[in-house]
């Protein structure tokens, strides 16, 4: 080979290795810059996994002190352990490999303790690989009431609300079927597929059909319009029919009055107020009552119906919903609002929290009358200083009892709401029973 071709051949050698790290370059330029962020925070990424798990997370604990989620340290780094599966609707998961869900998911920031931290701090920290230190958050959440809830609940699907009055406190958040958030990574897939949605907390996405249970909201309405009186007498163990279902009182009536009819949850006596009541003003309730949105401000993902008056255009469409059978639908911490400010005097409570900040009240004005609240007080049966209405409701094939209650019935400092699928009235009142048992006189 003489001196030009070598120099020829060396030329090419150049220019294609020149071309290749010019390649490597961009394609590693692309994906540090381009793609890093996604890299980094690929759940199969072993240093965010390693990362994670240097990081100790703060414990979350009830009002009382009682642990429900703290990590405990490994040979591999820290571990999330969870003591009390009866709060898994509440306090919700944390898993390298499906993410976070529940309390877990709502104060992350504070149980990995980076709240309040500044843009410096931030950086010094990643520069000196300082490992923030995770803050315990309390919630208030009692952990033996909600026991009792789940315990009640048993093997029934439903769900259990209990708030304090008139703070709006979250004292109990019961939902069933429920999951153990300690073998969430290897239950994931059944979970998923599970047709009873155990991953789905009822108590505040359920979304239900209210039934006779919206008959606090309608019986507000028809007697500060002057259109019923509790005192009038009523067809209240009549049927009613809608569609292919039937109707009917959620327990027997002691009487015939109106009165005694809404304790009893009778549909008869409000299919007959559905042409009395003015639209217009029906609606207008219903959007003070705020049951048209979501709750502001709660932690937790909760049940949006995005309900609209636009709906009301025919007379089955009015009676349907004053029937709870309509458009319209809740979920049991919502109708918990409604029981609360019945309890409460007409006031509504402070908007539901899970945590200890100052009271702020959702609801303004009172959607229902002081004079209206004491009179609808006074009819509800009261059974073990536990007042409340029994009710019933049909979605598709399936029936709801549900239990709209408060106690102690003179004084309320606390209210429950029950919801159970395909259920019936005894069922309800018997897991509202069980709860009001443990909470204190």
């Amino acid at each position: 080979m003489n001196r030009e071709s070598f120099t020829a051949t060396i030329r090419r050698a150049s220019t294609v290795l020149i071309l290749m790290l010019l390649a490597l370059a961009l394609v590693t330029g692309y994906w540090q810059t381009v793609q890093g962020s996604t890299l980094s925070n690929r759940e199969d990424n072993p240093r965010l996994v390693l990362a994670e798990r240097r990081v100790p997370r703060g414990a979350m604990v009830d009002r009382n002190g009682q642990p429900l989620a703290v990590s405990q340290s490994t040979p591999d780094g820290y571990v999330r352990y969870y003591p009390e599966r009866a709060a898994a609707p509440v306090v919700g998961y944390y898993s390298l490999r499906h993410g976070l869900g529940g309390a877990e998911a709502a104060f992350d920031n504070e149980l990995r303790g980076i709240a309040g931290r500044t843009r410096l701090d931030t950086f010094l920290g990643g520069l000196l690989h300082r490992v923030p230190k995770g803050r315990s958050v309390r919630l208030t959440l009692d952990l033996s009431v909600q026991r009792a809830a789940d315990a009640a609940l048993g093997d029934r699907v439903g769900a259990v609300v209990v708030l304090s009055v008139p703070e709006g406190q979250v004292i109990a958040l019961a939902s069933r079927p429920t999951y153990d958030p300690a073998t969430l990574d290897q239950d994931w897939e059944q979970l998923r597929s599970d047709r009873t949605s155990p991953l789905v907390n009822r108590a505040t996405q359920g979304t239900y059909q209210p039934g006779a249970a919206f008959q606090t909201v309608i019986l507000s309405e028809a007697l500060s319009e002057g259109r019923a009186y509790l005192t009038s007498t009523v067809e209240a163990n009549a049927s009613v029919q809608l569609g292919s279902a039937a109707l009917n009182c959620a327990t027997t009536p002691p009487t015939s009055t109106l009165s005694a009819a809404y304790a009893a949850g009778c549909p008869a006596p409000f299919a007959s107020l559905a042409d009395q009541l003015d639209r217009d003003r029906l609606a207008a309730s219903i959007l003070l009552w705020q049951l048209d949105a979501g709750l502001d401000g709660f932690e937790l993902p909760a049940h949006t119906t995005g309900w609209s008056p636009g709906g009301l255009t025919t007379t089955q469409a009015v009676r349907e919903l004053v029937l709870g059978q309509g458009s319209l639908t809740v979920s049991p911490l919502q109708m918990a609002t409604v029981i609360g400010t019945l309890a409460n005097g007409g006031h509504p409570l402070a908007a539901p929290r899970l945590t200890f900040e100052p009271m702020s009240t959702s609801l303004a004005p009172s959607p229902m009358p002081p004079e209206v609240a004491s009179a609808l007080v006074a009819a509800l049966s009261t059974n073990a200083d536990l007042a409340g209405q029994a009710a019933l409701a049909i979605s598709g094939e399936n029936r709801l009892a549900w239990f709209l209650g408060f106690a102690p019935a003179s004084s309320p400092r606390w209210v429950i709401v029950v919801l159970i699928e395909n259920g019936d009235a005894a069922a309800s009142q018997s897991v509202a029973a069980a709860v009001r048992a443990k909470l204190s006189p």
